[in-house]
């Protein structure tokens, strides 16, 4: 599978972090995966580690039902992908799909050429002829095999990327981190197949790691102290927060074809469009950059950067256009989503607040009550703070109910005395940098960009012909 198809699939800057929960029943396996997605992880790992197979398969069945829109691999341990499979495609037909299988052990010979990996090209043949779709993450150069020698792991690595979606490979033993010689050696062999590191990885190590590889399958290195079972919610949230920071050269160098620096510009915000109707309309529509997929998530990537799912307890968003931002960002963050209404809307029991909006216009904002409990850490999103009113409007509402504002997020935050006043007491982010050129220019209501916008611009960003597996 392309890396960049990989990374467009899991919608992730970095490597995509997969916890794996080593599974003792449905109980336990669902209360980590509650962990791991307020965490923010993208999907999970179950592995069947004290049972055999056919024990397991009722609990994914059930997790499956749990959560039906988690991306859900596993791995039935000591089984090949060739016994896999047939069982994968089983339970999609029974309506228990499953997106990733992970083996141990691909079946590849180091000591053979690329196209003469038998075994190998049996489990591929199985894999189409069964049916089953997900994504492959096969075992080489893995711990518990039998050692491959350095020097045959670029060679070892390139037979891989042949015949499976994402390589996949480990350090020495369970949680022992991989030496950096082999995971150099292996994204060279690679090339441009996704790669997946599953053992050693932790937050204090994943900044070596984070440029090389495109996966993280992690366990040890995020479970609580002397516990192989349970996720350590802290551990897994700063190994995430880690995995989502660029590399240095790609951070401050990297320009995407407008010519945006993505540190100090964002690229996507050239997408955003210019009114084309008459001056009673906003100067500017940003939800044109919501429309693709690559803007859309990068936003969401930028608005959640400086909170993790340990200091939110749910989302709020103001009517209509923070309904959008903040609904992404509480299911990102595996939050609830709390609407903060334009007056007149709400049909239960509700708090008011008057404000004076960005046109000057007086008007009330609602919100239902009561909303939550005291002592509840809200993040207030909107799409835009132009003079600040709305925003105001809405952090009364939360206060007045004993909530506790713990973040405010939007696209842009123009500058002015009250939207200073808001920096100083509340943590602030939005997706146009302070103090950058485009910040300038929002100020001003206009956008450079805007010269050379064309609709199309925003079409997302779909590549023809190429899909989510490797076609064999």
């Amino acid at each position: 599978m392309n890396r960049h198809l990989f990374k467009k699939y899991f919608k992730t800057r970095g490597p995509a972090v997969l916890p794996v929960i080593h599974v003792l029943d449905q109980e336990q396996a669902s209360r980590n995966i509650r962990i791991a997605l307020q965490e923010g992880a993208v999907g999970v790992f179950l592995i069947n580690h004290d049972f055999d197979m056919e024990t397991f398969l009722p609990i994914i069945r059930a997790i499956r039902l749990e959560y039906p829109f988690l991306w859900l691999g596993v791995n039935f341990l000591a089984v090949t992908a060739r016994d896999a499979f047939p069982v994968l495609a089983d339970l999609e037909k029974q309506g228990c799909v499953v997106d990733g299988y992970w083996a141990d052990d691909a079946r590849i010979d180091e000591k053979r050429a690329m196209d003469d990996q038998p075994e190998a090209a049996e489990i591929c043949k199985i894999k189409k002829e069964c049916g089953w779709e997900g994504i492959y993450f096969g075992g080489t150069a893995f711990k518990k095999q039998r050692p491959v020698e350095q020097g045959d792991y670029p060679h070892c690595a390139a037979v891989a990327a042949r015949w499976m979606d994402v390589v996949t490979t480990s350090g020495t033993a369970t949680g022992k981190a991989a030496c950096m010689e082999k995971v150099k050696s292996f994204r060279q062999g690679a090339g441009n197949t996704a790669l997946a590191l599953a053992s050693g990885v932790t937050p204090e190590n994943i900044g070596e790691y984070v440029d090389s590889l495109d996966a993280i399958l992690v366990a040890t290195g995020i479970n609580l102290p002397d516990d192989f079972y349970n996720i350590d919610p802290s551990r897994l949230g700063r190994l995430i927060k880690q995995a989502r920071v660029l590399p240095v050269a790609e951070s401050t160098h990297h320009h995407d074809e407008h010519g945006d620096d993505r540190r100090e510009q964002r690229w996507y915000l050239s997408l955003m469009a210019p009114r084309s109707r008459s001056e009673k309309y906003a100067w500017l529509d940003p939800s044109a950059a919501y429309v693709n997929a690559r803007s859309f998530n990068a936003m969401m990537d930028d608005l959640l950067e400086p909170f993790s799912a340990q200091e939110i307890d749910v989302v709020a968003g103001f009517d209509a256009a923070g309904f959008v931002l903040g609904a992404g960002m509480a299911t990102r963050l595996g939050k609830g989503f709390l609407t903060i209404r334009k007056g007149g809307k709400i049909p239960v029991d509700y708090d008011v607040v008057p404000m004076s909006n960005y046109s000057g216009r007086t008007q009330e904002m609602e919100m239902r009550k009561p909303a939550f409990a005291k002592g509840t850490r809200v993040l207030l999103v909107d799409q835009w703070i132009e003079t600040g009113g709305t925003m105001t409007a809405g952090i009364r509402l939360v206060e007045r109910q004993g909530g506790i504002v713990a973040g405010i997020a939007a696209v842009c935050i123009e500058d002015n005395a009250v939207t200073k006043d808001l920096y100083q007491r509340y943590k602030m982010t939005s997706c146009v940098v302070p103090g950058s050129e485009i910040q300038a220019q929002c100020n001003q209501q206009t956008l450079d960009s805007f010269k050379t916008f064309k609709p199309e611009h925003i079409f997302p960003d779909i590549l023809p012909g190429e899909n989510n597996t490797r076609q064999y």
